[in-house]
């Protein structure tokens, strides 16, 4: 972190995204709380092109239930944003006006572009480099090179919108892929990437062969095409209990890795990416770089 972050202020966000809601406590450089509850807002979107009342439901409640934690860190500033499923539902900003009236609390909806900006903030921290972030409705590429961004594209496909459309269905998911891939045109090679969200990490866990779950340990662990591949196939032969039970994973990913590990190894396959490096630093700690500190990438 940068001596902007070095503020004895205690800042606190929440990142309502398509598959889990996240919160994040900073002060003075350090983490003083973080935590996620998966309430899957993005389910049955790709079929209805809405979000779902049940799933809206889950999601304010734990948009209140972390405001409410937040609180107790006295902050000075709490800021909330939302991604794809608020951005692309046709009551997206319905969803949003009942965010506010029952919690309090502003959802700042961002564009694609803005999503991939913040991603790179969080897990590079101004400087050059790519990030893949797989979240639950959309994947975000970026790459900035010289201090600038060469590349940014959000894809309306994620971990998510795969379960809902394809489930574990490896032709399905093939042909859904493959499909849309083409939409990022040329990626950039020449930079080294970043794997962030639940889908990386997830996969890291499981290749270090976690028992319980160790951030420490995620954060900067290497997977190349060969370990996704590996990982993906432990995935295909072991039932969704057995990821629980014996992978160790939460319920609720161990329903949605199949698509998204098989979207991570596609995107990587396609851009000619040959490793990436997880981090566990993302669009959170983004948002406040540049927010609150005012950090950004220039513009090609």
């Amino acid at each position: 972190m940068n001596h902007r972050e070095q503020t004895k202020e205690v800042l606190g966000v929440i990142d309502v995204g398509s598959n889990s809601v996240r919160a994040l406590v900073l002060a003075d450089g350090k983490f003083l709380y973080k935590d996620l509850i998966t309430t899957r807002l993005g389910e049955g979107l790709a079929k209805t092109g809405e979000i779902a009342p049940a799933a809206a439901k889950r999601t304010i409640d734990a948009i209140s239930f972390f405001a409410k934690k937040i609180d107790g860190f006295s902050p000075s500033a709490v800021y909330a944003f939302a991604t794809e499923a608020v951005r692309s539902g046709k009551n997206g900003e319905a969803f949003r006006q009942s965010v506010l009236v029952k919690t309090g609390v502003l959802l700042d909806v961002l564009s694609g572009e803005e999503e991939g900006e913040i991603g790179l903030l969080g897990a590079l921290d101004g400087k050059d480099g790519g990030i893949i972030d797989i979240g639950g409705a959309s994947t975000e590429i970026s790459a900035a090179k010289n201090g600038k961004m060469i590349y940014s594209h959000s894809l309306p496909l994620g971990a998510v919108r795969l379960y809902d459309g394809c489930g574990e269905n490896e032709e399905k998911l093939s042909e859904t892929i493959s499909r849309r891939l083409p939409e990022y045109g040329q990626v950039p090679a020449e930079v080294d990437y970043c794997a962030i969200g639940g889908t990386a990490t997830a996969i890291a866990a499981v290749d270090l062969k976690l028992v319980k779950y160790d951030w420490k340990a995620v954060d900067g662990h290497i997977l190349t095409v060969s370990d996704i591949e590996r990982n993906l196939a432990l995935f295909r032969k072991t039932s969704v209990k057995k990821r629980i039970s014996c992978l160790h994973m939460t319920p609720k990913r161990a329903e949605i890795i199949v698509g998204g590990a098989t979207l991570l190894l596609s995107i990587m396959k396609y851009a000619g990416i040959s490793s990436v490096r997880v981090s566990e630093s993302d669009n959170m700690l983004g948002y406040l770089r540049k927010k609150v500190f005012g950090e950004g990438y220039e513009k090609k």
